[in-house]
């Protein structure tokens, strides 16, 4: 069997540095277990594969560019035809005549890649037949989050509206590609979608907690993200006080790179040390107690969540930190979750005086990550999916039969007849 994946970003392959670098690889190497992998990558120029049964054909830089005609045919799409992809995105017929080129010679009997937007952009929804999509994070519920945020009325209606513009569109592409995965469950945009988890690189369980262990909190995460600056300042402020006053030796961690002067201002805190990157971020879990997760704002899963939880260290989180495992993990047996700020301050307190309860939620959580979360289980999932879709009599019609890009081709039209008649500018 021959495969396709097309990257059209910078995102890393087979370097494996964050959340996104590890579901690229997994994605990959799930993929090389089901047949021989060809990469077309349209960013730099020096990656080289070290998965087996995949090579590198094409890496080249080459850019979207869209001018002001192709801005406000997009706008006119939109409004005319919000369901459809191609409103969205503009086909860069580049990329898309070399991924042609690719397909006409290989003859792929897959084609895969991550993001809707790589799927348009690159022309690939015209192989729907045999088209595979990680779409990751929902992107109707990001906007959907992002409005929470704006304080302005006008640009919250916007982006809510923009919102369900775009869970309309992925419905629609769910329903008209083989397969497409989503990282939470919660977020699925058709019953068609598949839930594929979010891992970790990190898979070395650490030793149990012991008596003599340190009172010590973690945090872990990119602190230039606004839900993990805004959470980690809400519990040091509204939380952590109240936790240094019933055991004075706590102490909390903060993990994760971040601007100098908000490292400052956590390092400022009777008992927070931030240090920003770490070299070594197993050994973080090996000398701590307890893993916090307050996170109030997001979409998609947190990866710290799985992480801690393979890490073998019990977990307290916000309801939005656990959001998308509620289905697996048991509040009180596999994690605490703490739905204010005053259960967060007894959950700690408890498990930073428990070893026993720190030890039984922090094993049950294992166990539990292990069979549901980890990256064989990640691995099973794209395989199994792919061999049933394969396995199914493909009936679906490609290219010029495709009502997306037969609609793109006729929005183009109808905005240069419009352009003709008078009734648009002359830009």
């Amino acid at each position: 069997m021959s495969i396709l994946f097309v990257v059209n970003s910078d995102n890393k392959l087979f370097e494996i540095d964050s959340g996104g670098a590890l579901r690229n690889n997994l994605f990959i190497r799930a993929l090389s277990e089901i047949g021989h992998v060809d990469v077309i990558c349209f960013s730099q120029n020096d990656i080289i594969s070290n998965i087996q049964n995949c090579d590198v054909i094409y890496s080249k830089r080459l850019t979207d560019t869209k001018d002001f005609k192709e801005v406000f045919r997009s706008l006119l799409s939109v409004t005319l035809w919000p369901s459809n992809p191609y409103s969205y995105y503009q086909v860069n017929e580049q990329k898309a005549a070399i991924i042609n080129e690719f397909v006409d010679k290989n003859g792929y009997d897959i084609i895969a890649c991550r993001y809707a937007e790589t799927s348009i952009i690159c022309g690939l929804l015209k192989y729907r037949d045999k088209l595979v999509i990680d779409l990751d994070d929902n992107q109707a519920n990001v906007l959907k989050f992002e409005a929470i945020q704006e304080q302005s009325m006008l640009k919250r209606w916007k982006k809510l509206y923009e919102s369900k513009r775009i869970g309309r569109m992925l419905e629609k592409l769910s329903n008209n590609v083989q397969c497409l995965f989503c990282s939470n469950p919660l977020e699925l945009p058709s019953s068609k979608t598949i839930y594929l988890h979010n891992t970790t690189v990190l898979e070395i369980p650490t030793t149990d907690k012991t008596e003599s262990s340190r009172p010590r909190i973690l945090f872990v995460g990119f602190l230039n993200f606004y839900p993990n600056k805004q959470g980690i300042t809400h519990f040091v402020k509204s939380v952590f006080p109240s936790v240094k006053a019933a055991i004075p030796h706590a102490e909390l961690r903060i993990v994760g790179d971040g601007k100098q002067d908000f490292l400052d201002f956590l390092n400022g805190i009777d008992g927070v040390e931030a240090v920003g990157k770490v070299a070594d971020l197993a050994l973080e879990y090996l000398e701590t107690s307890v893993v916090i997760i307050p996170i109030y704002y997001g979409s998609g899963t947190c990866v710290k969540f799985v992480e801690a939880m393979l890490m073998n260290r019990p977990v307290i989180s916000s309801p939005i930190g656990a959001r998308g495992f509620s289905d697996v993990c048991k509040d009180g047996e596999d994690y605490m979750l703490a739905i204010d700020d005053k259960e967060f301050v007894n959950k700690t307190i408890e498990l930073l005086s428990s070893v026993s309860k720190s030890k039984e939620i922090a094993n049950n959580g294992f166990e539990k990550a292990k069979r549901h979360y980890s990256q064989d289980k990640f691995i099973e999932i794209v395989k199994n999916a792919i061999l049933i879709m394969m396995s199914k009599k493909n009936t679906t019609k490609r290219l010029n039969e495709n009502q997306y890009y037969n609609s793109y081709l006729w929005g183009r039209t109808l905005y240069r007849k419009m352009f003709k008649i008078g009734l648009l500018p002359n830009v």
